[in-house]
């Protein structure tokens, strides 16, 4: 089996994977080929994945390459794991929106920040999927680059390609909620869920068969007069706390319960960062992630694969961790190696009624030799009122991307919900500015005709 990972000098994403790779039961002979454009990023990696793979005595092959189609040539899987203009270009997303009283609280996936972050990242995924179609046409894709959903989309849409979306957020977050409801890691989850990566909802979740919400209920966490405690314990040494002041404010408003954490649900809705200037404190706690604390996560995690392959440490490098999603796991699944259930996303194929057919969405998915199968989740009326006009705009931007005009970026950017305090006029000096900011990493000329 071959896979290639298209940003393979990602220190979380690419090192996890190599370490996943060294412990499964069945893939650990697999040929593992990194490829990205940052030699230096590349180098690093490649050089960890290897220390660990001699220490292991594992045999799994593992090779690096500056050129994609050669991790893409005959390859099974392929793993996606990119960021186009990096932490620079992601600087302009959430600091531009800010000056018009837009507070990103992460800015990768709706909002202005996630639209022109999409902007950057279609066309990429664009000459990917082409790249595939005529050296893979039957691999899987497997993407974690946000935003999730709608990059997600664009290979399917585009070529054909198979494509899953993988984002740990909602079991991480039903690992929480239950740890909040006192069951600890050893509970059996049980749930629902519907709607698109990072702005999905639980209609049911159950712990060794108890009603996880309902005991929430019980215990007052359904409030939304701000009086709960910020970050809360849980019993879950997995959930550590949980920050979901905002989440359970909108549990008691809307009926249903978010099923993210409050720094990416809030990007979703009006209620939370559009605020009237920039220097207005965020209600219910809310904390922002600057991309200087995201430039020192960054080099923190580059230092430490650093000592560590120096060290030659095999139980330091192994101290890193296997990355936060069960990417082999799915892959043994679908390569015949058992089944699989994990909340992904996957195109719309019935999962829920009344979205459009193929759009990419979240619920629960089976994975097995035969494929994957989404679980039934349909969503209600009230929720299909927030979460729709998204999966519209997210269809809508992979032709604006590719070969739409900027007035057509302004109009789709107009309508976020995010926006909803600007006057006529500031969307589009806005959007202008962001594309100004960002124009070397736009690929559709007719955006930068202002």
């Amino acid at each position: 089996m071959k896979v290639g990972v298209i940003g393979g000098g990602s220190y979380l994403w690419a090192y996890g994977l190599i370490r996943q790779f060294v412990e499964s039961s069945h893939l650990a002979d697999a040929e593992l080929v990194l490829m990205d454009i940052n030699p230096t990023a590349l180098d690093l990696v490649a050089a960890a994945g290897q220390a660990t793979i001699q220490a292991s005595g594992s045999p799994l092959r593992l090779r690096s390459t500056l050129h994609m189609e050669e991790a893409l040539d005959g390859a099974d899987f392929v793993v996606v794991s990119i960021s186009t203009g990096g932490l620079d270009a992601m600087a302009h997303d959430l600091a531009i929106p800010e000056d018009f009283g837009i507070l990103h609280t992460v800015g990768d996936t709706v909002g202005p920040g996630g639209w022109l972050r999409a902007v950057r990242n279609i066309p990429v995924f664009h000459s990917l999927a082409e790249a595939m179609s005529r050296l893979c046409p039957q691999a899987w894709m497997l993407n974690v680059t946000n935003p999730l959903t709608v990059l997600t989309r664009v290979p399917h849409k585009t070529f054909g390609i198979r494509s899953i979306g993988m984002c740990p957020g909602v079991e991480g977050h039903a690992r929480t909620l239950a740890g909040l409801a006192g069951f600890d890691d050893k509970s059996r989850l049980d749930y629902s869920v519907t709607g698109i990566d990072h702005g999905s909802w639980f209609t049911s979740l159950y712990a060794d068969g108890v009603d996880v919400l309902q005991r929430l209920e019980e215990m007052g966490y359904r409030r939304s007069d701000g009086l709960l405690p910020g970050e809360v314990d849980t019993i879950d040494p997995k959930a550590g706390h949980a920050s979901t002041r905002a989440g359970f404010a909108v549990w008691r408003e809307i009926g249903y319960m978010p099923s993210l954490n409050d720094r990416h649900i809030v990007e979703n809705w009006p209620w939370f960062v559009a605020r009237d200037s920039a220097t207005d404190d965020l209600p219910f706690s809310l904390v922002r992630t600057s991309v200087e604390e995201r430039r020192q996560q960054l080099a923190k995690r580059e230092g430490d694969l650093q000592d560590l392959v120096s060290a030659e440490d095999p139980q330091r490098l192994a101290s890193l961790g296997h990355g936060d999603d069960p990417l082999v796991t799915v892959m043994e699944a679908l390569s015949g190696h058992g089944d699989f259930l994990w909340g992904s996303n996957y195109r719309n194929i019935g999962q829920i009624p009344g979205f459009p057919e193929e759009a990419v969405v979240e619920t629960r998915c089976q994975f097995d030799a035969a494929g994957v199968h989404p679980l039934s989740s349909p969503m209600p009326g009230v929720l299909q009122s927030l979460v729709l006009p998204h999966v519209l705009r997210q269809e809508a931007i992979i032709d604006i991307a590719l070969e739409g005009t900027f007035d057509e970026l302004v109009a789709l950017v107009m309508t976020d919900p995010l926006c909803c305090r600007l006057r006529m006029g500031e969307a589009r000096e806005m959007v202008r500015q962001m594309l100004e900011a960002t124009r070397q990493w736009i690929q559709n000329p007719r955006l930068l005709e202002f």
